[in-house]
């Protein structure tokens, strides 16, 4: 009730102006356009200024409501984008649940193996979910050849055995690593090489870099399930996708 008082004596204040402004100019328009349109806007400006000085908490409350608005636009921004997620088929993916969980991760970040032996164990106790992957490289640039390798290999339907034996690795994932471990799953290395140059997997990593910024991904590993973020790999990591899924089949979702 207060903000509404404030901010209609800042709509009247405002309205005194401009009332205030045209009394102030008093010389004839049609004599002197240039000079009277000059005039009137400095009289206008030196009475704002004048009135914002007296009642400044006005600033405030102005920055305020806009951080309000651009927050809730953010919000907005989050749930489409998480919704788009949830929602489109991928290859990069595994399970044919009802209930998606999505993670962004990167090959390097040892959490983010972490929590993939917890998502495949999860998968595994529940076969009604559905785990989709975002190569999300932001730790170096041999990650960023592994997530270019990840993606190339969906062309030859072998993405998550690939993902699994990179995930499983013991050690960083370098390029030497990338081609043994492609080799080693079946993968035909010379055609996935080749296909690693083309355009649109480079266009997917930097795709997902836009939507992990849009929705507020700051490290690895970031998963979410329905409006749950749950960054990093807690210790009871499954218990927790676990309570997060059961509260989507008992409540729903507005965004899955």
């Amino acid at each position: 009730m207060n903000f509404n008082r404030k901010r209609s004596g800042a709509i009247f204040g405002a309205a005194a102006l401009l009332g205030v402004a045209a009394a102030v100019v008093a010389p004839s328009f049609a004599a002197e356009p240039d000079v009277f349109y000059a005039k009137q806007k400095d009289a206008i400006r030196a009475i704002i200024k004048e009135y914002l000085l007296q009642q400044p908490e006005i600033i405030r409350e102005a920055i305020g409501e806009l951080n309000k608005r651009q927050e809730m636009a953010a919000e907005g921004e989050r749930k489409k984008v998480l919704a788009s997620l949830y929602k489109e088929p991928s290859p990069f993916s595994t399970g044919k649940g009802s209930v998606t969980i999505v993670e962004f991760f990167d090959y390097n970040c040892p959490y983010c193996r972490k929590s993939f032996t917890n998502l495949v164990k999860l998968t595994e106790e529940d076969k009604d979910v559905r785990i989709v992957f975002v190569e999300f490289p932001i730790l170096s640039e041999e990650s960023r050849l592994a997530s270019q390798a990840a993606i190339a290999s969906a062309k030859q339907n072998k993405y998550f055995e690939f993902h699994r034996a990179l995930m499983e690795h013991n050690g960083p994932v370098k390029e030497d690593t990338v081609f043994k471990t492609a080799a080693d799953v079946g993968l035909d290395v010379e055609k996935l090489k080749a296909d690693m140059k083309a355009p649109e997997v480079n266009e997917q990593i930097e795709k997902n870099l836009r939507i992990g910024t849009a929705i507020g991904v700051q490290g690895t590993p970031a998963i979410f399930v329905g409006d749950e973020a749950i960054p990093g790999a807690p210790e009871d990591l499954v218990r927790v996708l676990k309570t997060a899924v059961a509260g989507i089949r008992e409540k729903g979702c507005s965004i899955c």
